[in-house]
């Protein structure tokens, strides 16, 4: 038995050609209140979920020196050589 990839009400399912593209390419819901209290904000992809978020400058800071921006390539299969 094969499971939908789309709901009679247009949601896309996991198995869904453009779920993943989707999933990581959408921002998070309450971001524009993030960046209202937070000027100085970026985007991080969480390692093991691949979800974005809005972090601090700080927390970015730690997200990439601490390896989990390591760990998500890793996990997506992307290379950043071609950033370096």
């Amino acid at each position: 038995m094969l499971l939908p990839i789309e709901t009679e009400a247009g949601l896309i399912l996991p198995g869904h050609p453009f779920f993943d593209e989707y999933l990581y390419g959408t921002l998070p819901p309450d971001w524009r209140d993030y960046a209202y209290h937070n000027p100085d904000f970026a985007f991080v992809a969480r390692a093991g979920s691949g979800m974005l978020e809005a972090v601090t400058e700080a927390e970015m800071v730690k997200y990439v020196e601490g390896g989990e921006y390591d760990q998500w390539l890793e996990e997506s299969g992307q290379d950043d050589d071609n950033y370096g």
